[in-house]
């Protein structure tokens, strides 16, 4: 029986992997449960799941139930209750705190684990040769729990790097793909969330229909796979059956096809290298359509500002990550229109004095100034 800790476990991959966990109760069981704030599903889990630890590292939060959980179960509080949290030990720790602040849990927990199971995006992208160097010390496997990033790891599998040509991500684009780009200036919260295929959390929705999520999952795939950057590209896909592709020296390719949902990543990346039976929809060749098309600079500019900033190798993806976050919650607090968004991160990556990032610290510093310069931007287009 291997004991799971999840972190973030009442945002959208929080709940599939509690979902893969309730069909697989022989397997694994729930150790510890992290969340922010959302008290209410927490107490559902835990009567459910019955765990020996719970983390609940929103301040304001934590102080209102502090000692209103089960006896049986030992309850941290706050940021000192989260780091706490991340030194329980695991054989599997599922990781999906969003934005940034999953890199100081996922650092401290990589002692305590076994296998990382990586759903957050942005520890890779801000600091993804660090935490390969920490993850190879303390000798844990981190695999991606991304559906794309997860489709190439099992593609790879006992692939030869060297007969490589190109691996290719997709995304659907989101609703800006469907709209005359005039349209999407003015795009409310309300019509970027409605996602045509995927429910995810919020930041992530709209991260998606920006491409800055492909961005981020093109520079993943950089350091999982030890891959070049010219190596790896993108492609629209609007029906979301294609998770990756790759293409070899002689033009064969290798796709991933399976239907959008993340108990497929998730499976595979709890009993990897073993596969298991799904009781998902297994749609045929024969009953889809598939369309592919390249992603349009003009449409989609943030897709390559993000990949060309990730090609400097300093401290660029630092700085666009922490506008990216801001200005999304800014977006969906309704203070900014969409295309506000845009103009934050560029002026983030035209603001950003090229500097080497050598250490943990100096990722933290330039988090804390780049947050602090798009607060301050973002105040002068505030409605």
């Amino acid at each position: 029986m291997r004991e799971v800790l999840v972190f973030g476990s009442t945002g959208s991959i929080g709940r599939k992997v509690l979902e893969f966990i309730r069909k697989n109760k022989k397997s694994f069981k729930i150790k510890g449960l992290c969340v922010k704030k959302n008290i209410k599903i927490l107490k559902r889990q835990i009567e459910e799941f019955r765990p020996k630890y719970v983390c609940i590292f929103d301040e304001k939060i934590a102080k209102k139930y502090r000692g209103s959980f089960p006896k049986y179960i030992k309850v941290f509080f706050g940021k000192k209750g989260l780091e706490d949290f991340s030194k329980v030990d695991s054989h599997i720790s599922v990781m999906s705190i969003p934005g940034i602040d999953s890199l100081k849990p996922l650092l401290m927990n990589l002692k305590h684990t076994k296998r990382m199971l990586l759903a957050s995006k942005e520890p890779i992208v801000v600091a993804g040769s660090l935490i390969k160097k920490e993850a190879k010390k303390n000798d844990v496997e981190i695999i991606p729990l991304d559906s794309e990033i997860n489709a190439l790891f099992q593609l790879l599998q006992g692939k030869r790097k060297n007969s490589l040509s190109k691996v290719y991500l997709t995304a659907t684009g989101g609703v800006v793909q469907k709209l005359p780009i005039r349209r999407t200036k003015n795009l409310t919260p309300q019509e970027v969330l409605s996602h045509p295929v995927w429910k995810m959390g919020k930041k992530i929705t709209v991260d998606s229909s920006t491409l800055v999520n492909k961005g981020f999952e093109v520079v993943e795939a950089h350091h999982f796979f030890d891959l070049e950057y010219r190596d790896i590209d993108a492609l629209i896909h609007p029906q979301a059956y294609i998770h990756a592709v790759i293409e070899f020296v002689d033009g064969i390719k290798f796709l991933s096809f399976h239907y959008p949902d993340m108990m497929v990543p998730i499976a595979y990346s709890f009993y990897y290298p073993e596969r298991v039976k799904l009781n998902i929809d297994k749609s045929s060749f024969k009953d889809i359509s598939l369309s592919f098309q390249p992603i349009e600079r003009k449409r989609f500019p943030l897709f390559y500002l993000v990949k060309e900033a990730a090609q400097r190798e300093d401290n660029s993806l630092i700085v666009i990550n922490a506008f990216d976050e801001i200005a999304v919650e800014y977006f969906l607090k309704g203070k900014i229109k969409f295309l506000d968004i845009q103009k934050a991160i560029e002026y983030g990556a035209l603001c950003s004095p090229d500097k080497r990032v050598n250490s943990f610290e100096d990722v933290f510093f330039w988090d804390r100034w780049a947050r602090r310069k798009a607060k301050e931007f973002l105040h002068k287009l505030v409605r």
